[in-house]
């Protein structure tokens, strides 16, 4: 029983893991690829990766009056978020951006509150200044070589992140979470490849050999792997308790950019840290006290 319990648990921390890796190897792979051309590479492998999961899984075809809100959470979700936040990591540094990511449940009920209509708690009012505090922290310093227009961009890929999340209720009450996850990849995909030769044109195929492993590891085990891993969990562990482990995403994302891009984590980056994870949780506690 006790097993049964803590490898949903432990699928979610391991998602948020990687999430956290991701940052820093798409930062590093900015200095070789543009921006772009690593979100094309990127669901390209991914979306390859899932195809044997869709054939084990007997996968339906979406419903027809479905098809258009898969396509705008796809749009949202794939070509707009990651654009978005790839660019911003081509211009800002990796630990800065982990904590621009720490942002996503402040921006979740910033978004409810406009889109959904759900009254904004004092608990979330303060958990929102106190992220504000943090962030400006980080951007008001100059934390790691950070980059005001790249965080900003990143931040303005949680915005779409959580608009797709509102769009894509409704299809989570008919779909299962790997099956939305698939077919957003799918599309997403589709959409992403003529945004991103417009941007840039064809992306280069000489590349070395290192590059074409971070590649791999970011559209195989960064994108699909963890996304499945988290698909996992959502069945056992509700969507506001994951929302407390989420909180490693930051967490990781500054180890590794510490680790791998050789950046500095001082005072301004744990202060910025914990400002940023405290508000999540404020944010969060409460449903996930309610477990609702």
């Amino acid at each position: 029983m006790r097993s049964n319990k803590l490898l949903p648990v432990a699928s979610i921390i391991f998602s948020c893991v990687l999430w956290g890796l991701s940052i820093s190897l798409t930062k590093k792979t900015t200095g070789v690829l543009f921006f772009p051309h690593i979100a094309f590479y990127r669901f390209i492998i991914a979306s390859i990766a899932l195809i044997p999961f869709a054939i084990n899984r007997k996968f339906v075809w979406p419903d027809k009056k479905d098809l258009p809100k898969f396509i705008v959470v796809a749009f949202l979700t794939v070509p707009c978020t990651f654009l978005l936040q790839f660019a911003g990591l081509s211009l800002t540094s990796g630990t800065s951006a982990s904590l621009m990511i720490g942002m996503t449940p402040v921006m979740f009920a910033i978004t409810s509150f406009f889109f959904l209509k759900e009254k904004l708690s004092l608990l979330t009012l303060i958990g929102i200044l106190i992220s504000i505090m943090g962030i400006y922290i980080v951007i008001g310093g100059s934390v790691s070589n950070n980059n005001w227009a790249g965080d900003g961009l990143i931040i303005l890929s949680l915005f779409t992140l959580s608009v797709s999340v509102v769009f894509s209720q409704q299809l989570m009450a008919k779909y299962s979470p790997l099956v939305l996850t698939a077919y957003t990849f799918w599309f997403g995909t589709v959409l992403l490849i003529p945004a991103s030769l417009y941007l840039y044109g064809l992306p280069p195929t000489a590349l070395l050999s290192t590059t074409w492993i971070s590649l791999l590891i970011q559209g195989i085990v960064c994108t699909c792997f963890a996304s499945l891993l988290w698909n996992f969990g959502l069945k056992k562990i509700s969507i506001a308790k994951t929302g407390i482990y989420a909180n490693i995403e930051p967490i990781t994302g500054i180890f590794f950019s510490a680790i791998l891009l050789h950046e500095v984590i001082n005072f301004q980056v744990i202060a910025g840290a914990f400002l940023v994870i405290l508000a999540a949780i404020i944010i969060e506690y409460p449903q996930w006290r309610n477990g609702s």
